[in-house]
This record gives C-alpha cells, structure tokens and sequence, in this order.
C-alpha cells in the first residue's frame, strides 16, 4: 500500500475571513413517489389557496399567479407547452419578489385595456389597486389605496371585508371592470359599476345597486332568490346551526352558456359551493334557480370555506373551474390540506372532477407546517430526508408524523424516494402534532441520532428514536407549552446545549450537566428582541463562510430571514438581511441547515406552513473550499489558540500528534467536506501535528502552532 505523506507548514492562517454570503433557490434534487418523479417537488405546497394568471415571461402563454391565504405566500409557476400541446406546469420563483406584497385576497385583471393583467387586492376594509407597469420585466406601480367608490350618500372607500373574495370582472357587459361584493353583513353583494368614459383607460367605481341579483344568503343551504333588500331589508331568524353569525364569503362570476355571468359562492362556516343561475339579462341579472351542492353529482366538500377560480386550466380556450378552501388557519384539523385545489372540467353540461391536488400531487407535501431534517437514516453514509408535520386527521384523530424520503443517489448528487409517510411508526401510538425532527449527538459516541419535540394535550414532549427502533421519551422538564426545543452546541465547546425558543420570540439557553440536568444560562439569549421589527419564530445554526464558526439563521412571523452573528458567551448579537431577494416564504417556516449536495458548504432546507419544503442552496465563495481541491485537508485557523476547525475532502480519521509523536488526543473520525470543530488540550502551545487517514491508507498530516 502506497502512503502519500505531506508535511506542511505554510498553513491557512486566520486571514481566513467572511465572504459575503450568496444564495440561490433550487431544485436540483430528483424526488420519486409511487415510482413516478415529481414534477415540482421543491415547490412549497398548498394550504388554502386563490389562483390566478397572467403571462409572466411574455411568451403569449399565461402562467399561474397563485396566493396561498392560510400562509400569505405568493408562488409562481410557468406554463409550458409541448409540441403536442400539451400543458405543464415548472415552478419559478423569480418572479415572486417582482409582485407587491399582498395579504387575505388578490386578483389579476385588466381594467384599463391594455392587454395587461393589473393587480387588484386586499387593503385596510376595503381594496387597492397595482397598475400593471410591464416593460421588459414585469413591474407594478400602486394606482389608487384605497379605491373609493359612489355610494347613496356619498363618496366612501369600496368595503371588502378582509375575510372575503370579491368578484372583479365585466358584471354588466359592457366592456369594462365592476366589483360585487357582500355588505358587511354578508347576506346581501353589492354592485360598485365602473363608471369612467369607456375608452379612457380610466376606472370609476358607483354604487349602482345594493342587493345585486335580489338574493338575500342565511346559511349554508338557505339563500331566498327574488327578495328585494334595498328597501325591505329584514334580519334573518335563527333557522338552524349553520346561520351565518359573521361574514365571510368568497365570489366568484362563472360565465353561462347564454354569456350570463352565474355566480359561485362560499362561506366561511361551509363546506358547499353554492350556484346561483342568473336567467335575466347582462344589465339586471335574475337569479330564479340555485345549487347548493355544486356540481351536481360530484359536489365541492372542503372542511369550510370553499372559492373558486374559473380559468383555463387546459389551455384550449374553455374555462375550467379550480376549487380550493379560503381559510387563514385550520381549525380542529377540518382541512384536508394534502387535497388542497380541485380541478374541474366541464364535459358537456356536467362538471367533472379531474383532480382533487391539481399541481400538488407533484410537490412534496406533507399536509401543513414542514419541518425538515437531512439524517443517515439507513446508515450508508449519505444524508436522507425526513419531514414533520403539524397533524392530519385520520381514524385515530388527528395525529403528526414524519415522512421518509430514502437518499439513493450519492451525497454529491442526492436522489430521493418515499418510503414512508410515518417513519418509526410514531403516529400509531402517540397523538401528537406539529413534530420537528432534530439530529443531536445524545450520547456523546459521535454518531447523531434522531430526536423529535412534538406538542401533546399536556405540553412540549421529546422522544429520541433509538438503536432498536423505539421511541424513547427524554425528561425535558424545563419546556412550557408552545415552546420549541433546540438541542445544538451553539457556542462549539463541544457539549451539547438547550435553547428554548418561546412563543414571545426570546430564547432561553440551558447547559447540559453530566447526570443529563439542565442549568440555564442564559433567560435572553443573545438578546434577539431588541428588534421590535423582527421577532424570531423560527431558526437553524450554520458555517455561512466557510470560516468554521456558526451563525445563526432567524426567521421571523412572514418569513423573512435575518443572518444572525452571535458572541459565544450568548450576550450579544449583530443581524444582516439573509437574502438578496424580497419575496417572503410566508407565515410559520421551518428552517434546517445541512449540506445536501456535498460540496462542503452548508445549505438551507426550509419547511414551509403550507406543508412543502423548499431548497436554497448555499453559492458563497469560500477560500477553505478553493483551497481544498488542492491540498485534501485544511486546519484553520494557525497559529490558533483554539477551537480549530478541519475540514477532509474524503471521509477519514483524525489523530492528535504532538511533537514527539505521542498521541494528544482520541481519534475521531470526519466525513467528506464536514467542518468539523476541535477543541486543543488545555494549557498545550507548541506544535501539534494532525494526522488524517482515509480507508484506503492514504495519509496528509499538517502541522497547527497554538499559541
């Protein structure tokens, strides 16, 4: 056996320094369900989400705009058709950041003519409006906040309650764009007519009409058709359990085979869509016929709250409907939020369902609240991927899992297959929700094994998955209910540490004792609320640089990131903003650090509320990096007086040498491109030689001078 021996003594010094951190949003990693590969499986998912489109890459195309509301969170997708004209679907991100910043409803429409879409959206009680202002990339610029409208007693903002959709589109057909919307009540839809010269490009709203279609809406299956309430409004009666007590409703015009615009709507506390069937005529609508259970034979059910969104799914000219539920959150679990967008084809004159997860079912998706871990699950050296959830409701209640995803391709170029969708069985025999999956060191060997927090009727439980395959519930006794455990040696002494993120945002740091006790150390770690802007929800510690020490990435409510540079006695802290880009990742994210495409730089894999992960890849520049395609092993920094981080471009061992050849320290061993963190013997200066050794013998040894 051959041995290639270096002995090196111009090493990297402490020049070492930060670079500035790049990042890019990908997608590289292939994912296989069912023995298919996803289409997007890095695109985030879906919860309760309004669809809409417009052309984003000028291609005469129109691409999918879609907000989800549970999660406020904007996704783009282009449009490609093939030579047999066939549509698919590609996540882009980019052009995200280039849209305003929306929240509770949107609409894409074209009020001025000019063949493009301008953006109408929720504002304060009422709407706004986002001139389309498109060149040679897409642009918006605010036009009117908030849009008035004429009423009977003068001019007054146009009223959309936050919860609702309105409708936006030509109600009365004469060529341009009017608002229905319910009265605050929300038993009745008023009529705000565009009334600006036709041709100027203009929009002018009037309240022409107060009870638009003379429909008065009670609950869920009680609308009464041909009531007049603009002079006789009377309150309803309490009829039945299902009596509208709030408003809360979502509009939608669906055009008739007669050019009429028929209405679909939905409320807040149902599950059905209700038609109403307009027979008048395009200036007075009459709607003398209705469905509550839309389309007949195979009616809309979502656990409450159901919006629809006529479009042309097929791209053949004919509109199609996507159906979707319109809730901020999911109370008792009601939603099937792995189910989340129907796609409904008319063949003749029924309505046929085609799917009930358009676009969903090729993306990861594991129902709501993602929290993602990259762990050796099966122990053969690559990194696999496992996902919580926050619970689905099932037979045995609502219950979280973890999701597998085994690693068959390489740790250079990953390649992911579903194997389970309750990994270790732990649903089975404990009712929990919102799991996160942690990879902690517990027993001090130097092999992480899986450990998972998890919320229960009587608190923050944690469960370490053990050697033969049980989980093992730890005695953390210092954790309240709705805090968040995070198990990390955050100031790299190489003892594992506790911090406590609570609901306020502070952290609490503890330190482990030997007996496994808990010592707080710190009741505000790092001081993180002095920025009454940025209240941490979330966070994941990681080597940014390359320069071998951690900082701390935070996420906040919407998601938006800071990078966070901490002092290692936990007191003090700096912030930058992460990313160069501005679209937020939207409410409840979960982020976790790992490098999944092994090229030695840590990357950031970050769940998301709406239940899908997505991937952002770590493209800093990093001298260590550079540095180690040549030299195959780098010790940083020296002289050094300590800690010291190393780094192999191979997996191998490590031994401590000093200068006689006495071994100074245990062996340990380190995996390819690791940064792995050493602490030197206490009281020792000299040099010290390390020594690396890779499975087939091959041997580089570098001389450190500590101080």
């Amino acid at each position: 056996m051959k041995f290639l021996v270096f002995l090196f003594f111009g090493f990297l010094s402490s020049e070492i320094l930060a670079q500035v951190p790049s990042w890019k949003q990908s997608s590289q990693i292939p994912v296989k369900v069912n023995q298919t590969f996803l289409a997007n499986p890095w695109a985030g998912g879906f919860n309760s989400v309004q669809v809409e489109s417009m052309d984003l890459n000028f291609d005469g195309l129109e691409d999918w705009v879609i907000f989800d509301r549970s999660t406020q969170k904007l996704s783009t997708f282009l449009r490609l058709k093939n030579a047999a004209g066939q549509i698919s679907q590609v996540y882009s991100p980019q052009f995200e950041s280039l849209f305003p910043k929306i929240e509770n409803w949107f609409h894409l429409v074209d009020y001025n003519g000019d063949g493009k879409k301008d953006l109408f959206c929720s504002a304060p009680a009422g709407m706004k409006i986002y001139q389309n202002t498109s060149g040679a990339n897409i642009t918006f610029q605010i036009l009117v906040d908030p849009v008035y409208s004429e009423g009977f007693s003068g001019k007054i903002n146009l009223y959309v309650a936050a919860s609702d959709i309105p409708a936006i589109g030509d109600v009365d057909g004469d060529g341009d764009v009017d608002v229905l919307a319910f009265e605050p009540a929300g038993h009745y839809v008023e009529f705000h007519e565009n009334v600006a010269a036709k041709g100027s490009g203009l929009i002018q709203f009037k309240k022409t009409v107060d009870c638009w279609g003379d429909f008065l809406h009670n609950d869920c299956e009680d609308v009464v058709l041909g009531k007049s309430c603009s002079t006789t409004y009377i309150p309803f009666q309490v009829k039945g359990p299902n009596q509208v007590m709030h408003s809360g409703n979502s509009l939608a015009l669906l055009p008739n085979k007669n050019g009429l615009p028929d209405l679909l709507f939905g409320h807040v506390s149902c599950q059905n869509l209700i038609h109403l069937i307009n027979t008048g005529t395009a200036s007075k609508p009459q709607f003398s016929q209705l469905n509550y259970h839309f389309p007949s034979g195979n009616p809309v059910q979502v656990g409450a709250f159901a919006s629809a969104f006529p479009q042309d799914v097929n791209a053949d000219g004919q509109l199609d409907l996507l159906v979707s539920s319109n809730t901020y959150d999911n109370a008792l679990y009601s939603q099937d939020f792995q189910h989340s967008l129907a796609y409904y084809q008319l063949e003749g004159d029924t309505w046929v369902e085609k799917k009930s997860s358009f676009m969903q079912d090729q993306m990861l998706d594991v129902g709501e609240n993602a929290a993602p871990l990259w762990w050796d699950a099966d122990g053969d050296g690559d990194l696999d991927l496992l996902i919580g959830n926050s619970g689905i409701r099932g037979a045995l209640g609502v219950r979280a899992s973890l999701s597998y995803y085994e690693n068959v391709g390489t740790a250079q170029q990953a390649s992911l297959v579903q194997k389970s969708t309750d990994y270790g069985n732990f649903s089975i025999a404990t009712q929990a929700t919102d799991i996160i999956p942690q990879a902690v060191d517990w027993d001090g060997n130097g092999q992480k094994e899986l450990l998972i927090s998890y919320q229960t009727f009587v608190g923050v439980k944690v469960a370490l998955y053990t050697m033969d395959k049980k989980w093992q519930e730890l005695p953390i006794s210092v954790l309240q209910v709705g805090e968040t455990p995070l198990f990390v040696d955050w100031n790299q002494d190489g003892k594992l540490d506790l911090l406590v993120l609570e609901k306020s945002g502070r952290i609490r740091s503890y330190q482990f004792q030997t007996d496994k006790s808990l010592q707080l150390d710190n009741a505000n770690w790092a001081n993180l609320l002095q920025d009454i802007n940025f209240i941490p929800k979330s966070l994941t510690f990681l080597d940014v640089d390359g320069d071998g020490k951690w900082e701390c990435m935070a996420f906040d409510r919407m998601g938006k990131a800071q990078l966070i540079t901490y002092s290692l006695d936990g007191k003090s802290a700096s912030r930058a903003q992460a990313f160069t880009w501005t679209a937020e990742l939207g409410e409840r994210v979960w982020p976790f650090a790992a490098d999944w495409n092994g090229d030695g730089k840590m990357d950031l894999s970050i769940g998301l509320g709406a239940g899908g992960v997505q991937l952002v890849e770590n493209i800093s520049n990093s001298p260590v990096m550079e540095q180690l395609s040549q030299d195959g092993l780098q010790v940083w920094p020296n002289p050094s007086k300590g800690p010291i981080f190393v780094m192999s471009a191979v997996a191998g061992e490590l031994t401590f040498l000093d200068i006689q050849g006495r071994v100074m320290m245990n062996p340990m061993a380190i995996q390819a491109k690791e940064t792995k963190t050493i602490q030197l013997p206490k009281g020792y200066q000299g040099s010290l030689f390390i020594r690396w050794v890779n499975q087939v013998g091959q041997t580089i040894v570098k001389r450190l001078l500590i101080d």
